[in-house]
C-alpha cells in the first residue's frame, strides 16, 4: 500500500507546484505596502467617473466602507473631519457592494461632503484584495501604497500616518 501512495503524493505535489506557478506568474497585481497602486475607474452617485490616475501627484486615502458596517459608521465622523479639513490628501470612500440608492440615502441623511465611489460589483475591492471593511489604503504622491490597515481610524491617525510616510 505504501508504494501506491508515493506516486499519488508526487502527482499532488507536482499539481500544487504547477498551480502555484500559473497563479503566481499570471501577472496579477498586488496591493500591499511597497506595491504600485492599481488603477481603477468608479462612478459616484451622480454618475461622475473617477480614476485613481485623476489624483496623480497627490496623496490618496482609499477607505472601503459599507452602510451596514458598524465600525464604518463609527469612523464616519472622523473621515468627514479628515476629508473636509485636511487638504494635503484626497480621500475617496469606496462603497463596497453598495447600491446607488442606498448610498444616496446614507449621504443625504448624514449630510456628507465626501466623495463616495460605487464599487457595487466589488471589482475594485477584489483588485485590492479587500475582504472586510473598514479598510484603509494610503497611496503616496508617487502612486505607491505606503500603508494598509483594517479597522476604524481617526482624523489624527490618518494625518500622522500620511506625514510619517510622505516621501
Amino acid at each position: 500500500m505504501g508504494k501506491k501512495l508515493v506516486p499519488i503524493i508526487v502527482i499532488i505535489a507536482v499539481a500544487g507546484v504547477l498551480g502555484f506557478l500559473v497563479n503566481g506568474l499570471g501577472g496579477k497585481a498586488s496591493a500591499n505596502p511597497g506595491d504600485r497602486a492599481i488603477e481603477f475607474e468608479l462612478k459616484d452617485i451622480n454618475g461622475e467617473t473617477y480614476r485613481l490616475s485623476d489624483f496623480k501627484g497627490q496623496t490618496v486615502v482609499l477607505n472601503y466602507f459599507a452602510t451596514w458596517c458598524a465600525p464604518c459608521i463609527e469612523e464616519a465622523p472622523e473621515l468627514e473631519a479628515f476629508g473636509t479639513e485636511y487638504k494635503d490628501a484626497a480621500l475617496l470612500i469606496i462603497a463596497k457592494g453598495e447600491t446607488k440608492k442606498r448610498m444616496e440615502k446614507y449621504i443625504n441623511e448624514q449630510g456628507s461632503k465626501l466623495i463616495y465611489l460605487l464599487d457595487t460589483k466589488e471589482e475594485t475591492s477584489k483588485e485590492y484584495s479587500v475582504i472586510g471593511q473598514p479598510e484603509t489604503i494610503i497611496i503616496d504622491k508617487n502612486g505607491v501604497i505606503v500603508e494598509r490597515f483594517s479597522g476604524p481610524t481617526t482624523k489624527t491617525d490618518l494625518i500622522n500616518l500620511i506625514e510619517k510616510t510622505s516621501p
